[in-house]
Parts: structure tokens; C-alpha cells; sequence
């Protein structure tokens, strides 16, 4: 491996810095009084990273690879093995930057996910877990109907195959996965497989693999077996056509037969390869993981968590996985972290599960001494961002008062899908994401640091409350004329405290657009 060189970046006088790794939006802007250091060489995050920094000042820095980022003393320091960072300048403000970015980098294609992912989505994790059989999904289908909930995307999640890398219905949980699938599309649901790029050890799909060479590689040649959260597995060469060929065939074959309309491409992080693996294509880490994103092109109906670069492409791309918990691990960082995703292109934002995708936190026991003022929060803030998902079922997690409010979040969010739906196909055709910091919508007004609101497009003031037991909150309107959430209008340009009780999502839409 050839040595990292390094590269060293002043910052100017009041500069602020977005980009690198989605899940470091908590820590942003860098500044310099910023102490920060972050390794996407390769990406070492559960979430999206691209090797782009993007300023305030109009400049950004672009390398073609991952690399080592530190930020001390005013002073932006990359190390990379494979690429050569530049600083490009002249642009005036973040929004100039990342359009110059966009176009140098990742110019759109015109191509947007479908409309029903901005719509209500349901997934089966939370509530069924490693559980997933015919009749339980069912009986949550059905759920969300007795429920009076709208659902436009159903996904069910993993432990629906035989194993992993045999990519059929597992046979003693599924007896009729044709008539499961149709029961679904009566509802009128869009249905997603879960599926990652591992082959289950042991099994004749590995023995295959492992024959034709469709596997990564030790340097021996003998299989590379990783270990990810479900254990130890092979791993698909992506870099490999023929590989490429056998997974579509399976996922091809759900569609034809079935009539599965899409997939939730799980796993691919970077952390899972090495750039020391042996592959046909004599491909990096974070390639890898690049790869399993176009792989996933190949599916309108698509979902990712892990992804490097594959800025302004038709993705929907799902924070990580959020604790049920108030601080930075939890509901702290979904704006943030949006907003992250935004300013790295990756457009489609989804805010994770509603409540948290972490399972643990949904255990029998815990829900029912559940916050149910924490899950209300999480539905307040998802319900102006593009997409809103669920796993936790509301119906069972929360009480009548509780579950009322989320009702009135979905609504909330069904009444600006036009908007919504505006927003998401404009970004198809311009590359600018649908979450965008203040700074980004109004530069030079002192918003740079402003990172617990964010626009919605360019109308759309999203301002949620974040704290417990909070009912009340601090809103910083930028300038010009705004209609309130409360009917009311007031002139930006101004600071101001206001009521948010539990049952309020305060948001701000332009008057003078």
C-alpha cells in the first residue's frame, strides 16, 4: 500500500466547512476552532461519505478517493494514498459551490425515485425482527390498515430468504409468497426484499461462488470471510460482472415471479472489505461499496444506507440506524445529519425509522414503559422531511393522545407531497438536495451555524423540537416575509422564542415566493 501523502488547507476568517460523512453532521460546520478528524479511507461509517468538502466562502475541496481528514488550529489537513486533493474557489456562497461541485462531480441524470416513496412507508424490522414470516407479515399489513394508516412502500426486512446469497422465500415461512405479494399490492403498497451482498458459508449458493470465483479473495485465493453484524459471511466481488449477473438473476427472478417491486440494499459498507482483498477488478474498499450503489441503479424501487459517492443518482439513501434516545445517538442527529446528506448529494433523504431503527430499543419490555414523547418527536421531524418511514408500529407503541399527534404528522406530511414531490424531481434535474441548511437558501446572514433547522426545498422552514419535556423553542428566520405554522406572519430577519407543545411542529413557509 503506497504511503498517504499529506495536504494542508487554511481556512479563511469566518469560513464554515459541510461534507465528508453523512454521520458527521452532528459535528458540523468545521470551523476553526474546530477539533475533528475523521479516517473515509476507507469509509469507516455505517452511512453515506463522498471525499468532498463544501464552504461557505464559495470554495470546495474534491479528491477522486477517500481520505484521512483532521482539522485543528484553522487548518484543513488531508491524507490520502490514492488521490491528490484540490481546492476549487470562486464560487461566493455554499449554494455556488456545491452547483460547481455537482456539475464537476455528479451532474444529474434528470432521473428521480418514484413518487411513492414520498408518500408513507412501512418496514417490518422493528416490529418483526429476525420473525419475518408469511402471517406475521400479514398480520402487520393488515395492522396498518385496521389502523387507518396510508402506506405506500411496504419493505420486508431481513429473515425472509432461505440464506443469504439464496435469494428465494424461505420455503417453511413463506408457503405462498405470490399470494402474500398480491395481498400487499391490494393494499395498494409498493413491496421491497431486503438483501445484502453476503454468501452464507456452508451452503451450495458459497460452494458455487466460491468455484466460479464470484467471491472476494484472500491473497491465497481461498474466500474472504467478514464479519458483519449477523456474523461471518463471504462476500460478493461486485467488481466481478459475472457475480454482478447471478445476484441480478435471483433479485430478477423475485420480480418476475412474484412480483416484488424492489429491493432494500442493506449492508455494503466499505468496513466490510479491505483494500487488500483480491478481486477481479482490483478494486478498493470504498469501490466496493460504490459498486453495490450502481448495483442497486439497476432497481427503481431501491433503498440504501451505506454508500460512497454516487452524488445526484436515483437513491433513496436511509440514515443509519438512531437510537431511541434524545441525544446524539438519537433524535439529536437526524437533522443534522440530513442536512449532511444534502450538501454530498445525496438528494433522497430518509430519516430513519420513526423512533429509531435500532431493534434493541423496541423490546417488549421497552415499549411498554416507551417515550411516547420521544416517538412523537421523531414523527414531528419526519413528517416536512422528503420521506417518512415506520417500523414501530404507532398503534402499539403509543397511547390514544400520543397516537392522535402521529396521525396528524402523517397528514401534515400528505399535505405537502405535491410540494414534496415538486421538490424531489426539481433535484432530479438541478442536483440540489431536498434538505438544505439556512446557509445554503440565504448565505452571508450569519446562518452558517444554524444546524437543528433546515429548508425543505426553497419555501419550506422546518424547525422541531429536540429536547425532552421542551415546549417551547428558539426559531432564527431568515430574511424575508414568513406564514407561521400559527397562521401568522412574521418579518425574518429575527430571532424569536415559540410555543411548541407536544402536539406542535413549528415550520415557516416563504410569503414573499
Amino acid at each position: 500500500m503506497p504511503d498517504k501523502k499529506l495536504f494542508t488547507f487554511a481556512m479563511m476568517a469566518e469560513e464554515c466547512w459541510y461534507g465528508g460523512a453523512a454521520v458527521d453532521g452532528i459535528h458540523m460546520p468545521f470551523t476553526a476552532e474546530s477539533a475533528f478528524h475523521r479516517s473515509l479511507d476507507p469509509n469507516e461509517t455505517t452511512n453515506q461519505a463522498a471525499p468532498l468538502l463544501v464552504s461557505n466562502r464559495g470554495r470546495y475541496i474534491a479528491c477522486s478517493s477517500g481520505f484521512d481528514l483532521t482539522i485543528e488550529n484553522g487548518t484543513i489537513a488531508i491524507a490520502s494514498s490514492k488521490g491528490v486533493p484540490v481546492l476549487y474557489d470562486g464560487y461566493e456562497t455554499l449554494r455556488g459551490a456545491y452547483m460547481a461541485a455537482c456539475s464537476r462531480l455528479f451532474p444529474p441524470n434528470g432521473q428521480c425515485v418514484p413518487d411513492a416513496f414520498f408518500d408513507i412507508q412501512f418496514n417490518s424490522w422493528i416490529e418483526l425482527t429476525y420473525h419475518q414470516t408469511q402471517e406475521n407479515i400479514l398480520r402487520f399489513a393488515r395492522g396498518i390498515e385496521e389502523n387507518g394508516f396510508p402506506c405506500s412502500v411496504f419493505m420486508i426486512d431481513d429473515g425472509w430468504s432461505e440464506s443469504y446469497g439464496n435469494w428465494k422465500f424461505h420455503s417453511g415461512k413463506f408457503p405462498d409468497p405470490k399470494g402474500m405479494i398480491d395481498e400487499l399490492h391490494g393494499y395498494g403498497y409498493k413491496v421491497m426484499l431486503w438483501v445484502c451482498p453476503f454468501v452464507t458459508c456452508d451452503t451450495q449458493e458459497f460452494r458455487y461462488c466460491m468455484e466460479q470465483g464470484l467471491l472476494v479473495q484472500e491473497e491465497d485465493k481461498s474466500p474472504s470471510v467478514k464479519k458483519w453484524w449477523n456474523g461471518y459471511s463471504a462476500v460478493l466481488d461486485l467488481s466481478n460482472p459475472r457475480a454482478v449477473d447471478w445476484l441480478k438473476g435471483q433479485l430478477d427472478a423475485l420480480i418476475s415471479d412474484y412480483g416484488v417491486d424492489g429491493f432494500k440494499f442493506d449492508a455494503g459498507d466499505a468496513s466490510f472489505y479491505s483494500d487488500g482483498d483480491r478481486t477481479a477488478g482490483n478494486v478498493t474498499a470504498n469501490e466496493q461499496s460504490e459498486l453495490w450503489a450502481r448495483f442497486a441503479e439497476n432497481y427503481r424501487y431501491n433503498e440504501l444506507r451505506a454508500c460512497f459517492k454516487r452524488g445526484a443518482r436515483p437513491l433513496v439513501q436511509r440514515q443509519c440506524d438512531k437510537l431511541n434516545e434524545w441525544g446524539e445517538d438519537g433524535i439529536a442527529s437526524i437533522v443534522p445529519c440530513g442536512l449532511a446528506q444534502g450538501i454530498i448529494g445525496s438528494l433522497y433523504s430518509c430519516p430513519d425509522m420513526i423512533g429509531g431503527g435500532n431493534y434493541l430499543s423496541f423490546t417488549e419490555e421497552r415499549i411498554r414503559n416507551a417515550d411516547r414523547e420521544l416517538f412523537v418527536r421523531y414523527a414531528q421531524i419526519a413528517a416536512l422531511m422528503p420521506m417518512m418511514q415506520f417500523s414501530a408500529a404507532p398503534w402499539r407503541a403509543l397511547d390514544e393522545s400520543s397516537l392522535a399527534i402521529v396521525r396528524e404528522c402523517v397528514a401534515l406530511h400528505r399535505r405537502y407531497r405535491d410540494y414534496i414531490l415538486e421538490t424531489a424531481h426539481r433535484a432530479a434535474s438541478s442536483g440540489e438536495p431536498m434538505l438544505r441548511y439556512l446557509e445554503y437558501e440565504f448565505p452571508h446572514e450569519g446562518l452558517a451555524r444554524v444546524i437543528d433547522q433546515f429548508m425543505l426545498g426553497d419555501r419550506l422552514l422546518v424547525c422541531p423540537v429536540l429536547k425532552s419535556g421542551a415546549r417551547s423553542r428558539r426559531v432564527v428566520l431568515p430574511s424575508g416575509r414568513w406564514k407561521g405554522f400559527d397562521g401568522a406572519l412574521y418579518e425574518g430577519g429575527q430571532t424569536l422564542e415559540v410555543s411548541a407543545g407536544l402536539s406542535v411542529l413549528p415550520y415557516f413557509e416563504r410569503a414573499d415566493k
